[in-house]
């Protein structure tokens, strides 16, 4: 069985979840893990057409990796994912971007947070989902 793990980010930091996606796709995160994300830009449409794009992901996945920078503890979209993903009962799990030192969004504030690296994911991933 298959976990499809959605990526929460800041689109300043898109080239981090490029490269989460990317392990993800070349099962180093696992070989059930399978990655879910935003396909398009839809914020031309306005907040309610957000919505409807991110919640069946969101709602959709066994977890949510949200990778933690300078400004993704002030970024409403990001706390929105978080707070969404813990209401449907996903596990959410901050990564750490590397040289970075922003604070984690509100709702998870407390939380461990998971070294920006391939295994450490991985062993979060499964310690969590298993």
């Amino acid at each position: 069985m298959s976990h499809s793990v959605f990526i929460s980010y800041t689109y300043e930091e898109k080239s981090f979840k490029d490269k989460v996606a990317s392990w993800i796709e070349g099962k180093r995160l696992g070989s059930d893990v399978v990655v879910t994300c935003e396909r398009k830009d839809v914020r031309q449409h306005g907040e309610a057409e957000i919505r409807r794009h991110l919640e069946p992901l969101v709602r959709g996945c066994a977890a949510v990796l949200v990778l933690v920078g300078d400004d993704s503890h002030n970024r409403p979209w990001v706390d929105y994912e978080v707070a969404f993903a813990q209401a449907h009962g996903k596990v959410v799990i901050p990564v750490r971007i590397p040289g970075t030192t922003g604070a984690l969004p509100k709702e998870i504030r407390g939380s461990s947070e998971v070294t920006f690296e391939p295994s450490a994911i991985a062993n979060a991933l499964s310690a969590r989902l298993r």
